[in-house]
């Protein structure tokens, strides 16, 4: 494949922060998934990304929304996929939402590149992770304090003082929640990627392992 070839992924996700503006194929530039896939690519500048908010099908599981998934995103023509989403709740959570998706990605079509990732509780520990990139986003004097396991944390929907999203706005010395578009100016200053891995385990880090194993082989 020529540098100049564009290579076009398909992102589903849950929401704008996931995924960013929804829009024709363009460069990975907003939405925190498709803007780390990017970076856990090396940053090529061929990737073009098609966001898509997850399917819902009636009286069907999450590992048939997957496979739906992957099998749209062959028919249009899409070099690979993208499925991510949050555990919104514990371990537990996050292992059977794995799982199911695992079971999805694997269904049908082995050999078309498709990455698939649990963040838990929610996608803002991964943001959470990185204080550097906090401070960069917001241009602080120092480096915030971050949780060395912000993976530890609850769900917003179980606690709303003391999980990842509240904890991140803290960390970037707001009094409100960040907005979609601030979300996004952390995850283009994150450059340390092991550091996320280190620091979040539980989600992160097999997310990570799957980009680089079935994404970044096309660039």
């Amino acid at each position: 494949m020529s540098p100049q070839s564009t290579v076009v992924l398909e992102v589903f996700g849950e929401g704008r922060t996931d995924l960013g503006k929804a829009s024709a194929p363009d460069p990975p530039s907003s939405g925190v998934v498709p803007i780390l896939v990017h970076t856990l690519c090396g940053r090529p500048q061929q990737m073009r990304v098609v966001r898509k908010a997850y399917q819902f099908l009636q009286g069907k599981g999450l590992w048939q929304k997957v496979w739906f998934a992957k099998r749209e995103a062959r028919y249009h023509g899409s070099a690979g996929a993208v499925f991510v989403m949050d555990s919104e709740g514990g371990p537990k959570e996050s292992a059977d939402k794995r799982k199911q998706l695992e079971k999805g990605r694997d269904h049908e079509l082995p050999d078309f590149p498709m990455a698939v990732g649990v963040a838990h509780p929610c996608i803002e520990a991964w943001l959470l992770a990185d204080g550097k990139a906090i401070q960069k986003a917001f241009a602080l004097p120092q480096v915030p304090q971050v949780p060395p396991e912000p993976e530890e944390f609850p769900a917003p929907c179980r606690d709303k003082g003391s999980n990842p999203k509240a904890l991140l706005a803290r960390a970037a010395g707001l009094q409100r929640l960040l907005s979609a578009e601030e979300k996004d100016g952390i995850a283009r200053a994150m450059n340390d990627m092991d550091l996320v891995c280190e620091r979040c385990p539980e989600g992160f880090a097999p997310f990570a392992a799957e980009v680089k194993t079935h994404i970044r082989p096309l660039f």
